[in-house]
């Protein structure tokens, strides 16, 4: 009895660390002074920005996705498909029912808002044919016909502090898994000048993919591949300083955010701080507790013909099969 105690004992305190880890698969996180919001199971969460219990902030059975929290904290703009179509809404960080901006027939993807929190930047193709590329658009949180931004195209950017810059990737990437990739859509961070409509380049060393941007004050803070593997570097626009802040080996950085002293990523399925000053880092520790109810056990009724990879066991006695 006292070894079986004893064994007990040391199982509880060798997975205790694994259980204190906290919820994992959390996505595409926003932080900003007090919050961070993310997306899990493909609904939005808020938490405080220190990590701990989060609180579902969407529930609908369509996606929410690319949460962007105003610059006052007060509001979260996203990409929910909602009413059939994949549009630009806004809610209440406290809750409550989202507010619809966009009502193209084609997708339109939250990228940033701009500095005085009037307007939603977002990212569409609805002007990009016959060639595809899709261009940024802005649309005030009053509703009303978006206006296009100066730039001619571009995939995934934000906006500088003071509105006089995006930073941005121009193209999209028809595999972005594609690890260490060194071709032709491998491209830099370009970064325009939204008046004299100039623009310059983040630094590369080996034709290495450079993604995700964000600003605190005139650093622009994105992912590079230069080391093989996707981790946070920084660019400043002034002194043209570049600097790497993490240096992960095992799994890549894969989304990134700023506020005006932090930034927050994903890495390894969970979120990480990162003090820009420092560049001293750390896993947060967030629950997201949640019904989940598609999730539970349950019995199917499965067709036959959706059968594959039938395996028999040793004995012959049963056999398994692969669905979905």
């Amino acid at each position: 009895m006292k070894n079986l105690l004893l064994f007990c004992f040391v199982m509880l305190w060798a997975v205790s660390p694994l259980m204190a880890q906290g919820t994992m698969l959390l996505r595409e996180p926003s932080v900003s002074q007090e919050h961070i919001v993310f997306v899990h199971a493909n609904d939005l969460w808020v938490v405080d920005r220190n990590g701990g219990e989060a609180r579902r902030l969407t529930t609908s059975q369509g996606a929410e996705t690319s949460p962007r929290i105003s610059p006052d904290g007060s509001m979260v703009a996203f990409t929910g498909q909602y009413d059939g179509n994949t549009d630009v809404y806004v809610v209440s960080i406290d809750g409550g029912a989202p507010v619809r901006l966009t009502w193209h027939p084609g997708a339109d993807i939250v990228q940033d808002w701009t500095p005085d929190g009037q307007r939603v930047i977002f990212q569409s193709a609805r002007e990009g044919y016959p060639t595809a590329n899709t261009s940024f658009y802005s649309v005030s949180v009053e509703g009303g016909t978006p206006e296009a931004l100066a730039i001619p195209f571009g995939f995934a950017g934000s906006i500088s502090p003071d509105g006089r810059k995006m930073a941005y990737q121009p193209y999209r990437f028809w595999d972005p898994e594609w690890r260490n990739y060194r071709g032709g859509q491998a491209q830099p961070i370009w970064i325009f000048d939204m008046e004299s409509h100039d623009f310059t380049q983040t630094p590369r060393e080996d034709n290495e993919r450079h993604t995700a941007p964000v600003w605190i004050e005139n650093t622009v803070y994105y992912l590079s591949e230069r080391d093989f593997a996707n981790n946070v570097w920084s660019f400043n626009t002034e002194t043209a300083e570049e600097r790497q802040l993490t240096f992960h080996t095992q799994f890549d950085v894969k989304n990134v955010s700023a506020t005006t002293d932090m930034l927050v990523y994903e890495q390894g399925g969970y979120l990480h701080q990162l003090d820009p000053v420092t560049g001293e880092s750390g896993q947060l520790e967030i629950h997201a507790r949640g019904d989940l109810n598609w999730a539970r056990t349950r019995y199917s009724d499965v067709a036959a013909s959706q059968l594959t990879n039938a395996r028999l066991s040793p004995t012959g006695q049963r056999a398994v099969f692969e669905h979905r």
